[in-house]
């Protein structure tokens, strides 16, 4: 097998669990997307490269979007993504495609896992089902990249096939819903992508924060300071609630985590996620 690397973002664990077994099963390097991505260009010399990320908003986070912007020397090379979700993959995969093309370059492949909602609460989901697929999924993730397999290949085609006609009705729902969460008048004209690293404006703590410091620790893109023992976000945010999720105490509230729902993969620590990073809680 040709040597492969893996990059990855996570904020709540399931990308890094995916990730690190996929790169176990090739034989291949991990690589923290947030460890590199503050490079002018990325360029790796794998002759197989993964890019393994959630789903925001039916979609590709920003960090990812920008690493695959910054991606070079991978002409002649297998590509491949990994998405995974609580609902649906959206537009994730293509929207990596398209950014890969418009530079020159080519997604050989795209996987969809399903894994726990990290967003809000699901009654009917069942974590401990989808932990012990995902496993079976990576296996026959890699067993198509070993094959060299081309196309997108979603875990549910059925669902993925539903969702299609409303994805333009979703984005505009989705628009609206950051300009609420970031305070911004609307309509604004921006983006989904332009809203979300506004959409922190809304975050705050109360009494229970400790000034513990985790939260900073745990955020990828450096949108956090601690400021008289009390965050203060920045308006960078991925919206990969992070900083909701691992808190200890619970005290970090806010438009994009108000639902009193909080969830990480049971095998990933707030140590790990730091790790992306090179910071350590």
């Amino acid at each position: 097998m040709a040597r492969a690397e893996i990059y990855y973002f996570s904020g709540t664990g399931n990308s890094l669990v995916l990730a690190k077994l996929v790169a176990e099963r090739l034989g291949g390097g991990l690589i923290p997307i947030a460890s590199v991505i503050d490079r002018e260009t990325i360029e790796s010399t794998a002759d197989v490269i993964g890019i393994v990320f959630p789903v925001y908003y039916a979609d590709t986070p920003n960090i990812v979007r920008r690493f695959a912007e910054k991606l070079e020397n991978v002409e002649g090379k297998y590509v491949f993504a990994i998405c995974n979700y609580g609902g649906g993959a959206g537009d994730s995969l293509k929207t990596v495609d398209r950014i890969l093309r418009s530079r020159g370059k080519t997604l050989s492949a795209g996987f969809g896992v399903h894994m726990p909602q990290n967003a809000f609460h699901k009654p009917w989901e069942m974590k401990s089902l989808a932990y012990r697929q995902a496993p079976k999924r990576i296996d026959f993730i890699a067993r198509s990249i070993e094959a060299r397999r081309t196309g997108l290949f979603y875990s549910n085609v059925l669902v993925q096939a539903m969702m299609v006609p409303f994805q333009g009705w979703l984005r505009r729902m989705t628009a609206l819903y950051l300009e609420k969460a970031s305070n911004t008048p609307a309509p604004s004209g921006l983006t989904v992508e332009q809203l979300m690293p506004l959409a922190d404006r809304s975050f705050a703590v109360d009494e229970n924060c400790n000034g513990c410091g985790t939260c900073a620790r745990v955020c990828l893109v450096d949108n956090i300071e601690i400021v008289d023992a009390k965050p203060v976000w920045q308006s960078r945010c991925e919206n990969c609630l992070a900083c909701f999720n691992w808190c200890p105490t619970n005290a970090i509230h806010g438009a994009l985590a108000n639902t009193g729902y909080r969830y990480h993969h049971p095998d990933v620590t707030a140590r790990d996620i730091a790790g992306q990073s090179g910071a350590l809680t």
